[in-house]
């Protein structure tokens, strides 16, 4: 007997992440129309910044200026050994930034949590974020055109316009960055509220370079798993390659960050049995050990070692957001901070939306291609 309704043959993966792309939109709904007043996501004014913020934006931001970083690097500096890297980096920045925006979009879908994330006019702010995910769809439309006008039938772009590919890319860099160096500006901007663990002149570079190191790991984690399921991704050559410039990122990031910790007189070891040292710690930790896995790794370098390293990375990059928007206001104002349910349900929808539409990107379009 044949079935009249056919399901979807999806992974196992990918069934998880529609459930919680679906789990997210209920708790957006129920949120918005059902909710009432302040305490509704457990946000209060001292807690600006939430789960959601701290999964979202902030690590949605992290990946995209990032991304697009390594690849006008590649770029500039020519490096034909790493150019396949190029493209996953690329669409790696742009969905970093798709979920910043819905992640900023869901969190300040309340009228009164507006004021709170943003220091300037909300209409302003969204049509600026607007106009930077056109930006960045652009340059990834331009690198892809020669596939798309393939596939639709369409006549490949006239010259001048893939020229534009380059500019528009050095602009998608200056505009990433600037995100990024403006959420760690507003963080140093409430400094009695941040802790000096985190709260340091230096936050908005030491965030570059973290992000850097995130979107080497993300572009590795995904190289990882699309090989797995798509068979597609980067040669083991190459991610032997990426695993040592990332090692070489770790130390330079754990270098200025002792520097820096050295110079303001804030201890390098964990002293206390406080949530704050030890969050402080297992984050350093999460940070050194990939480091440290890469540098004592012989050649031929395993790709398994290289894959961990990068798991720990992206660990490491999400607790040192959610440390320094959420542990470091606690460890100064002595009170806790409990992300609801629907919090935690709407950032983790936001991100598997991400995860989705990076495997449906993979499964139609070359994006690990060694002739892009």
């Amino acid at each position: 007997m044949k079935r009249l309704i056919g399901w979807p043959r999806w992974s196992f993966w990918t069934w998880c992440c529609m459930l919680l792309v679906a789990g997210g939109v209920c708790a957006y709904y129920l949120r918005t129309v059902h909710a009432a007043g302040p305490t509704a996501a457990h946000l209060r004014d001292i807690f600006p910044w939430g789960v959601g913020v701290g999964l979202s934006v902030l690590c949605g931001i992290a990946l995209c200026a990032g991304g697009f970083t390594v690849a006008a690097t590649i770029r500039i500096l020519d490096l034909e050994n790493y150019k396949a890297i190029v493209r996953p980096c690329l669409l790696i920045g742009f969905l970093g930034y798709l979920v910043a925006f819905l992640g900023f979009v869901t969190d300040a879908g309340q009228p009164y949590r507006i004021g709170l994330l943003i220091t300037w006019n909300s209409r302003l702010a969204l049509a600026g974020a607007v106009w930077s995910l056109v930006l960045y769809a652009a340059v990834l439309a331009l690198e892809f055109a020669p596939e798309l006008c393939k596939r639709f039938g369409w006549r490949e772009p006239p010259k001048p316009l893939r020229l534009l590919s380059m500019p528009l890319l050095l602009l998608a860099v200056v505009l990433s960055v600037l995100h990024q160096t403006s959420m760690a500006d507003l963080l140093l901007g409430a400094p009695n509220k941040v802790s000096a663990l985190w709260s340091t002149p230096q936050l908005p570079f030491l965030f570059f370079v973290s992000a850097a190191c995130a979107a080497l790991a993300a572009v590795i984690f995904a190289s990882w798993h699309t090989s797995i399921a798509f068979a597609r991704g980067l040669p083991a050559n190459l991610v032997a390659g990426m695993g040592k410039a990332l090692a070489a990122l770790l130390f330079f990031y754990l270098g200025l960050r002792f520097a820096d910790s050295i110079s303001r007189g804030i201890p390098l070891l964990v002293q206390n049995n406080d949530l704050q040292s030890l969050l402080f710690g297992l984050e350093i930790g999460l940070f050194f050990m990939p480091m440290w896995l890469l540098i004592t790794e012989r050649d031929p370098v395993d790709p398994r070692v290289v894959y961990y390293s990068a798991v720990m990375v992206l660990a490491a990059l999400i607790t040192n957001r959610l440390n320094t928007c959420i542990t470091s206001v606690e460890a100064t104002t002595g009170m806790r901070y409990l992300p609801s349910w629907n919090e935690f349900l709407i950032a983790y929808g936001v991100i598997a939306l991400g995860v989705v539409a990076f495997s449906l990107t993979v499964k139609r379009l070359p994006v690990f291609s060694e002739t892009c």
